[in-house]
């Protein structure tokens, strides 16, 4: 599951995805509300997680999303890399961070990673 507002940011991002012939189906919500609604239908093997949203942001909603399903791999995203942000984003459990910018050179690892622990 990739979770941004921004459209043009899901497609590109899902377009990578779906190219790579070891991801299954990829779903997309465009906030933290929208992906708390979506991930008992959806059942990801993954949660790609933008930190800035409007109506819930990232950082509430991991804490939402690990408080159900306390294994399922979040990774967050964002575009402003800014000191601590890392920090609070381990403190409330997400498995991984990745500023948007490396995004597409670091998300290999991660996705092979989290492969390997499932």
């Amino acid at each position: 599951m990739v979770v941004d507002d921004s459209s043009v940011f899901l497609h590109t991002l899902c377009s990578w995805l779906d190219a790579d012939p070891n991801v299954g189906h990829v779903t997309t919500a465009m906030n933290g509300l929208e992906a708390l609604a979506m991930v008992d239908d959806s059942c990801p093997d993954l949660v790609l997680l933008d930190i800035q949203m409007p109506g819930m942001s990232g950082l509430q909603a991991v804490a939402k999303l690990l408080r159900r399903y306390p294994l399922l791999p979040v990774v967050m995203m964002t575009a402003h890399d800014i000191p601590g942000l890392r920090e609070e984003c381990k403190h409330r459990g997400a498995h991984a961070f990745v500023a948007k910018r490396q995004l597409l050179q670091e998300l290999p690892d991660i996705l092979a990673k989290v492969h390997l622990s499932l």
